[in-house]
């Protein structure tokens, strides 16, 4: 009966590296002929991609990125980050990873970096399927379809986001975890603090997780990774934390409330920032109070896939301040609920499931240009977390199957 089985899932695993390739074969010549049209519409100097390009290009002539007048000064001359604060918004370390493309012309490597996004993409929901060894090719389809017109993602990779890269970070990170690669996985997963915005709260969440299984080489992952972007950015600049932390300190109170955040959506409702920041708090603190007790009444049921399902929305609903092109993220949520509604209830019922998922995301865009604001975007947060949370505690077990696949 074992070998029986063993023969059925290797045949399923031969099969589903054959539409995996597929996928690729297929998509990628596509990602490429939309990465040249959106980059010979398109000046890249115009979009939040010339904001990173300019920070490499700056690393790599020695300027500082943090300092007004010289950001200023290549703005000027490069014609780059038009729209940008005066300074660089992110850790010194992401602007040294940017620099690997910054000695090509900024609409070049806007290019590549389109082409890169789509790729990531793709292949972040391939590693999440792959959860789901018994999945069709439709669900496969439906899954790619669903997420390439979820917010919609193409106007986010026009303007080039760093949010891709995190998506794949978090998927890689996801696979390490199963796989029982603690500290490789918590190594990866540490990257997230590129953008602190919401690299933060995701990385707290996942320290709980990894604190309620006590998988402390995943912690230590997390803790050496950290420090390795910390001596990165000293290489560079050994001042550079304390320069970062200056130049950004205001974001907060500059976008407060503008956010589809938990933070967003009470100062909406308030509008006293004395008030509104109290009861954020105590929304906040009730979140990670309910992620907690998942973690930690639920650990034998809670396995790698589904905690990190609940840990994006929860981590997008408890972040200081998040753009909604961040929403990306919640493809991971996205998929995992795929995956159950088509085992629980079938294909169908999941392709609806995706439509209303789209149809959502879309409203609330529809719904942000019409009140001057994206905060009621946090619904896709908060529906996403709900959903997750619940198919987390009635799972479908997807570690045997693994398992019997590899």
């Amino acid at each position: 009966m074992a070998a029986s089985k063993q023969t059925t899932m290797g045949m399923m695993k031969q099969s589903l590296n054959k539409h995996t390739l597929f996928n690729f074969i297929v998509l990628c010549p596509v990602f490429l002929v939309i990465s040249i049209v959106i980059s010979r519409q398109v000046d890249a100097r115009k979009q939040d991609f010339a904001a990173y390009w300019q920070a490499g290009h700056m690393v790599l002539n020695g300027q500082n990125i943090y300092e007004t007048a010289q950001w200023a000064a290549v703005r000027e001359s490069e014609g780059t980050a038009l729209h940008s604060e005066p300074t660089f918004q992110y850790p010194l370390p992401l602007a040294a990873l940017f620099s690997l493309i910054a000695w090509l012309p900024v609409q070049t490597a806007y290019t590549l970096w389109i082409f890169f996004g789509l790729i990531a993409t793709l292949t972040s929901i391939m590693i999440l399927l792959g959860f789901y060894p018994a999945r069709s090719g439709y669900l496969e389809l439906i899954a790619i379809a669903g997420i390439f017109m979820y917010r919609p993602i193409l106007g986010v990779i026009q303007n080039g986001q760093f949010v891709f890269p995190l998506l794949l970070l978090l998927s890689i990170s996801i696979w390490l975890f199963h796989h029982d690669n603690w500290f490789l996985g918590g190594l990866v997963i540490s990257l997230l603090i590129l953008k602190p915005s919401v690299g933060l709260p995701l990385l707290l969440l996942a320290g709980l997780w990894l604190l309620s299984r006590r998988q402390w080489n995943g912690i230590w992952g997390m803790v050496m990774g950290g420090l390795g972007l910390l001596l990165l950015g000293g290489v560079i600049d050994f001042h550079w934390v304390m320069a970062y932390i200056s130049s950004t300190s205001h974001l907060f109170d500059k976008y407060y409330g503008m956010h589809p955040t938990l933070w967003g959506v009470v100062d909406k409702i308030f509008q006293i920032n004395s008030l509104s920041l109290m009861i954020g708090f105590v929304c906040a603190a009730l979140v990670l109070a309910v992620e907690a007790y998942f973690f930690w009444q639920k650990r034998s049921e809670m396995d790698v896939f589904p905690a990190f399902a609940t840990i994006v929305p929860a981590a997008l609903l408890l972040a200081l301040y998040s753009w909604n092109h961040d929403q990306i993220l919640l493809t991971i949520s996205i998929v995992f609920a795929l995956i159950n509604v088509s085992e629980r209830y079938g294909t169908r019922k999941a392709a609806l499931f995706m439509i209303g998922v789209v149809g959502l995301a879309i409203t609330m865009v529809a719904f942000a240009y019409r009140v001057g604001n994206d905060v009621g975007s946090v619904m896709n947060s908060i529906v996403l977390w709900f959903l997750s949370s619940y198919f987390a505690t009635r799972r479908i077990d997807f570690r045997a199957d693994a398992k019997v696949m590899n």
